[in-house]
């Protein structure tokens, strides 16, 4: 990679920072839901983390950081956490690409150990709406 394509990614990263930042809370509020964050619901996470591009350009040891310190946030003072959070996710609402794929990475969070309780379809349907998109919608963005 010579200097120019170096520059160029770190630009693309930084402007994405916002995106990353927005998944994390996204996946922090939709693991938390129900109280606890369950094995797969990280595994879930470590996965799309991998295999999404928009996210596997960012470091996964900095988006995993970003993630357990909101995880701890929520354990520690759930409210006031849970509106920072709902807080990024307004930061890019009007990104409509960027909220249907938030809104896919909160469904599988949620999905992730096999079961959606009440909690977390509450939750789900908060993140949906903060982002503008229609929780009974959601699960057709991406089968277009």
């Amino acid at each position: 990679m010579n200097l120019l394509e170096s520059v160029q990614e770190r630009l693309h990263q930084h402007r994405d920072r916002g995106f990353l930042k927005a998944a994390m809370a996204a996946s922090a509020l939709a693991a938390y839901a129900d109280g606890t964050v369950s094995l797969t619901e990280r595994y879930s996470i470590d996965d799309m983390l991998e295999n999404l591009e928009r996210l596997n350009l960012h470091d996964p040891e900095k988006a995993i950081q970003i993630l357990n310190d909101y995880i701890h946030a929520l354990q520690k003072d759930p409210e006031p956490a849970q509106a920072v959070l709902i807080g990024k996710l307004k930061r890019i609402s009007a990104d409509r690409d960027a909220a249907d794929l938030i809104v896919k990475i909160a469904l599988a969070v949620s999905y992730a150990d096999g079961h959606f309780n009440y909690a977390e379809r509450m939750q789900f349907a908060e993140i949906c709406e903060t982002l503008g998109v229609d929780p009974k919608e959601a699960s057709r963005i991406g089968s277009d």
